[in-house]
């Protein structure tokens, strides 16, 4: 297990931390089991041990090292064991004619596209859930398997759910898929409980907040917040508030008409209204650094007329990586909007480390809208 393997001091400053909002619980509920909002956590679990935070990203992992090649979902929750894996919403049509099996398997080949997508993306080897469950007065630490979905072993249970849920195993974990909710959901029922520490929950923080106050601290309206080093960029493009992924063009560039080209020739599009957001890359033809999510670093830059793509040099290089190695595609393959949405990837987010040195992050659908308080368009092929 992950928890067991951190030194001493990492624990202690990670418990330290969740037991402080713990204590705070009263500015949100009357509940007596501590409060933790999920991002809190997934900020406090990333700060005190040696991953990345990748909650931004929601893809199937919250943090990753790929050095050790892990991969982590956080989760924390109050009661039922029963919770939440995956959502499928946007994808309502590719399964809302199916019923028993037939539904099954389709959410299960999907939420394995996308458990896949995420190993491949971070260069991961092994996943695992890290899991606070609140209980009254305290907290208890558990992990327990990140597992593909084993659809050949798949075994509905009859005597259980109704025609809006589903529920079914296959002999490693029990789930339901809520139709409804357009929701996926595991049945938590093998966790190793690792520890449990006691959370005393204060009657009245505002008096703690209050006295914090009077210490000096700087007030958050006096802190710069900027986003200046961060850039999203989506993959697909937009006509008629229809999105589509061109045939020649974009990651479909090695299909394009001309010179011959290299089956793995992509490039990032980089359109007008993007460029006008500011400085970002280095002038046209400017080598830069380009960090990948599984720690890979290739050379980039930006390129074409109207500085309109982000290629790698050789073109080669960023196609192998996304097509091949993330999204498991032969070669010679379109990609489509549809297959987009089937990854729940759309979108990637760059942030500017120096000037000659960039990391790129996968994102998921409608990230690039949700970036820049954009409405979302209709996500059809």
């Amino acid at each position: 297990m992950f928890y067991e393997h951190q030194s001493i001091e990492s624990q202690k400053n990670y418990k330290n931390m969740l037991t402080i909002f713990g204590n705070m619980s009263r500015l949100f509920s009357e509940s007596e089991s501590p409060y933790l909002y999920y991002r809190v956590h997934e900020n406090i679990f990333t700060k005190y041990f040696d991953v990345n935070n990748n909650a931004r990203s929601d893809d199937s992992v919250d943090a990753y090292n790929s050095t050790s090649g892990i991969g982590i979902g956080l989760k924390t929750w109050v009661g039922n064991d029963d919770q939440k894996v995956a959502e499928f919403g946007r994808l309502r049509s590719s399964y809302d004619n199916l019923v028993g099996i037939d539904l099954i398997t389709k959410i299960a080949e999907l939420r394995n596209i996308r458990i896949r997508t995420t190993k491949n993306a971070h260069g991961l080897h092994n996943m695992f859930y890290h899991i606070i469950k609140r209980i009254p007065k305290s907290m208890c630490i558990y992990e327990t398997t990140f597992d593909e979905i084993d659809i050949p072993n798949i075994e509905l249970i009859e005597d259980k759910g109704n025609d809006n849920n589903t529920y079914f195993n296959d002999g490693k974990h029990t789930y339901h898929f809520s139709r409804s909710k357009n929701t996926l959901f595991m049945i938590f029922n093998d966790m190793e409980l690792l520890e449990r520490f006691d959370v005393e929950i204060y009657e009245d923080p505002y008096e703690i907040i209050s006295e914090l106050s009077t210490r000096g601290i700087k007030s958050y309206s006096q802190i710069e917040v900027t986003n200046n080093n961060q850039l999203c960029l989506k993959l697909y493009s937009t006509k008629n508030d229809i999105k589509f992924v061109p045939e020649k063009s974009g990651l479909n560039q090695w299909n394009a008409n001309g010179r011959p080209r290299d089956l793995n020739e992509i490039y990032i599009p980089y359109p007008a209204e993007d460029r006008r957001r500011g400085e970002f890359f280095p002038s046209r033809d400017t080598p830069f650094e380009l960090e990948l999510p599984d720690g890979q670093l290739i050379s980039a830059k930006v390129c074409q007329q109207d500085s309109k793509a982000i290629m790698s040099n050789p073109n080669r290089l960023l196609g192998n990586w996304l097509l091949r190695t993330v999204f498991e595609l032969k070669e010679g393959t379109i990609v489509t909007y549809d297959m987009l949405r089937e990854f729940n990837i759309d979108s990637m987010i760059f942030t500017k480390l120096t000037d000659s040195k960039y990391k790129v992050e996968i994102s998921e659908l409608g990230t690039y809208e949700n970036f820049y308080g954009l409405k979302d368009v209709e996500d059809i092929v």
